[in-house]
């Protein structure tokens, strides 16, 4: 049995493919059902007695179209289901794809038993999504699955075809428009390792939305001119719109003559098959050209190249740094794309891998790096007498390279022996012991296998549990890149009430990845309340925008009923966060005080985006941009303003087209302008942020001053200590432009100024007072009776930790608005 994975597959919008690793070149396998193809189109149709997947399910696609479904992809990681009308019944995403997987499984003719698998996923692909994408897997069988991102598969494919030819070391760009996602990579190889320096991308990007804007742009106007129809392209995307699945014909028909512009310059498409409103049958050709078309799509791949102008101008780079652009992906076959994005970023083009297949090839590369790490319940293997646990790199452009082992089981009288599998290397039979280490010559750019054997005194061979020991002398890729921040949700000080984002991890870190965060609690968690919670909300996204323009992946409640013991404000609140290469996450807390720990594993596969709530949220980022757009004019502030009224032209297209959207609308179009409002929201926070870094430092300089005067009149030593450590850093975080950082330093004076004011007699009096006026609000009435008398009591004796402590005990008595109010006049909560 094989010890590492060896298989990949493309899970494709369009197209899927699988390959394998095979003693250092990788095979694609052809489908058995559509000989010589190597791909598997990405459609399922159903029929009541049996499933179709490929070309066999397209060919249903006119005769019962809501039978077949394809680019389901799009919608991975929603809570969006397809109806199938043959069943009765719905599917989602997730069903759908992992049909695909199955399918896939039918095309290994090696007789191999799948159960580790690496799958690509799109580089931008958010957390929800990717586990989506795990989810698919699981359903398909697999016991163990591994994601990469395509740009990395692909560069792994083109640099293992390359391994035997002198690669420059240097940077450059992969290219991946596929069927219905593109990314964008910046790849580095130095010292013989592949990083991935940045990337951008979009999911709603491809082919599939060439094929949707030549039926809208082009087709449904022209059949309008013709025949008499009220609201066609309504009627055609609605789930319930009468020529609903007449919509899905014309897309198989738009695809197929795009296809055909790649060869030809022109292509005709016949539209046939319903009646107009006046009931005249709508029967008539209409001819495409391929200048048409690139007029069509010139937008879309003008927003890829600026994708790419911000990666370049991010790390300062000029397209002469750039050796060259790695075209991936079936929608790089159309010529002007390869033309246009030469042309506009002045950089080569390299078409030399095949688009189609490069991700699979890629995904199987990586897969022979990857050990399978399952329990095989189904395996009959035996237990050994000589158990082996051996450790190396899966790809090294070492000249040697180190394999060590830790040995189980009796060793008295055995010996073990290393050999290449082309007899260049042999240590020679060695005595075996509890720990074995030895450096093995690598060929170099090829695949080595070494093979341990262990022996008896007489020779005979000792069963264990080693395998093949693989070591690829080609390139080797530095870990996979998260595509966005993660970010923690966190109260903010300056205004209660509200909340800002923590980074956590940022955008190009490497998985896998950890992080633990203290924090003091700002309220007390009494263990027989469920009413008083702490909450952790994990977000992917910017961390410098606001909340509501990141994508939430992760939230973890931790209720007072559910604790040991009561915990204090202000005792400590210790946070982990764990994300692995395949994008699980996980979160937990501990409690210092209880001593108590939460755990969860956060794996959401599904987004739910309501049409109606969506709609909400983009009216009210509507006024908000408004707001923002009448406060820089009355400031005078034009620039600021100039920006803001340039994103109103794109949020005003974003709210006539969510406002045209049917509730039942079977598009992609909900998700797509999702993601447009939420660019929208980052794009305003970024385009403001001059302006709340000016606040911000004005408030910091108001804190500041008066902090030093508090601690001139009642601070300690140490305080002084603190304050003098922010203030020798001001002229770090002062230029740093964050709001962020410069307001986290305002909250750390301010928690000293709140420090030294719990200590103030005169001050814990007031506030005493100030809660005692409020007594009548508070919810236990015979415990507020019984602390007010100890408050009382507390200042005649000038006991004043007590006072503190009863002040503490009454606030938590108050509704949680007064709590709220009360918080921002004399800040409990800091």
């Amino acid at each position: 049995m094989e010890n590492t994975i060896n298989f990949g597959i493309d899970l494709g919008t369009t197209n899927s493919a699988i390959a394998k690793f095979i003693k250092g070149e990788v095979v694609v396998f052809t489908n058995p059902q559509d000989f010589g193809r190597s791909t598997l189109p990405s459609v399922v149709s159903f029929r009541k007695d049996k499933i179709m997947i490929g070309n066999k399910a397209k060919e249903f696609l006119e005769k019962d179209p809501k039978s077949v479904v394809g680019a389901f992809k799009r919608k991975m990681g929603t809570a969006e289901s397809f109806k199938i009308k043959a069943l009765n019944e719905t599917k989602t995403p997730v069903d759908l794809s992992a049909l695909v997987l199955k399918e896939l499984k039918t095309f290994v003719n090696t007789g191999d038993s799948l159960e580790s698998v690496v799958i690509t996923i799109p580089a931008s692909f958010d957390t929800i999504q990717s586990n989506a994408t795990k989810e698919a897997g699981a359903q398909a069988g697999f016991k163990q699955v591994i994601l990469l991102q395509e740009p990395i598969a692909a560069s792994l494919a083109y640099a293992n075809m390359k391994k035997k030819m002198d690669m420059k070391e240097g940077l450059w760009l992969v290219y991946d428009l596929g069927g219905g996602t593109f990314d964008v990579a910046l790849v580095e190889i130095k010292n013989g390792e592949m990083k991935v320096i940045d990337h951008e991308g979009n999911n709603f990007l491809g082919g599939v939305d060439f094929d949707r804007m030549i039926v809208e742009k082009l087709l449904i106007p022209k059949i309008e001119e013709e025949y008499s129809f009220s609201s066609l392209e309504s009627d055609m995307k609605s789930a319930s719109g009468k020529y609903n699945a007449k919509y899905y014909v014309l897309l198989r028909r738009a695809e197929e003559a795009k296809i055909l512009l790649s060869a030809k310059s022109s292509a005709d498409i016949v539209i046939d098959g319903f009646e107009d409103e006046r009931g005249n049958d709508v029967d008539f050709e209409v001819t495409i050209t391929r200048s048409e078309f690139n007029d069509l799509i010139k937008s879309a791949i003008d927003s890829t190249t600026d994708m790419i102008k911000k990666i370049l101008t991010n790390k300062s780079l000029k397209s002469t740094d750039i050796q060259f652009t790695l075209m991936v992906g079936g929608s790089t076959y159309i010529p002007y794309v390869r033309q246009h994005v030469q042309e506009v970023l002045q950089i080569p083009t390299n078409c030399e891998i095949d688009p189609t297949t490069a991700i699979a090839i890629g995904a199987a590369y990586y897969a022979a790096t990857k050990p399978k790490e399952f329990n095989n319940v189904v395996q009959a293997r035996k237990e050994n007498a000589i158990s082996i646990k051996p450790a190396y790199q899966k790809a090294s452009k070492e000249k040697e390279e180190l394999f060590a082992a830790r040995i189980s089981g009796n060793v008295e009288g055995l010996f073990y022996r290393i050999t290449r599998e082309d007899g260049g290397f042999d240590t020679g039979l060695k005595k075996l012991s509890e720990r074995i280490n030895e450096d093995l010559p690598l060929v170099e750019d090829a695949f080595n296998f070494f093979k341990l054997t262990v022996y008896d005194e007489l020779n005979n061979i000792v069963e264990t549990n080693m395998d093949l020991i693989g070591i690829n002398s080609g390139f080797a890729i530095s870990g996979q890149p998260i595509p966005e921040d993660i970010c923690l949700e966190v109260d903010d000080g300056d205004n209660p009430g509200q909340t800002r984002l923590l980074l956590v991890f940022q955008k190009n870190s490497v998985l896998p990845l950890k992080r633990s965060i203290t924090f003091p609690l700002n309220k007390t968690l009494s263990k027989e309340s469920s009413d008083q919670v702490i909450r952790i909300n994990i977000l992917e996204g910017p961390h410098l925008s606001p909340p509501e323009a990141n994508k939430g992946i992760g939230y973890m409640e931790i209720s007072g009923d559910k604790l040991k013991k009561d915990v204090s404000k202000g005792s400590d609140i210790e946070i982990t966060i764990t994300m692995t290469e395949s994008r699980d996450l996980s979160v937990s807390a501990y409690l210092n005080m209880a001593d108590q720990e939460f755990k969860e594993i956060f794996n959401p596969k599904k987004r739910h985006t309501s049409i109606e709530y969506l709609k909400e949220q983009v009216v009210d980022l509507s006024e908000k941009l408004d707001e923002e757009i009448e406060h820089a004019t009355e400031k005078e502030d034009y620039e600021i303003a100039g920006a803001l009224t340039k994103l109103k032209k794109e949020m005003e297209q974003v709210e006539d087209e969510t406002e045209t959207l049917a509730l039942d609308d079977e598009s992609d179009n909900r998700y797509k302008l999702e993601d447009r409002k939420r660019k929208i929201a980052q794009e305003i926070s970024a385009a403001t942020q001059n302006k709340r870094v000016q606040l911000a430092k004005e408030h910091y300089f108001e804190i500041k001053e008066e902090c030093e005067k508090m601690i001139d009149e009642n601070g300690n030593d140490y305080e002084r200590q603190v304050f003098n450590g922010i203030v020798e850093k001001e002229e770090i975080f002062l230029t740093t432009n964050s709001p962020l950082k410069i307001q986290e330093k305002a909250d750390e004076l301010d928690g000293i100024i709140r420090q030294i004011q719990w200590r103030i007699p005169e001050f814990l009096v007031d506030i005493f007072s100030w809660l005692k006026r409020d007594s009548a609000k508070m919810n236990d009435q015979n415990v507020v009776k019984y602390l007010i008398e100890i408050g009382e009591s507390a200042i005649e004796n000038q006991q004043w930790d007590r006072l503190k402590d009863v002040n503490y005990s009454l606030f938590d008595q108050l509704p949680r608005t007064s709590r709220e109010q009360l918080n921002t006049r004399i800040g409990f909560g800091s």
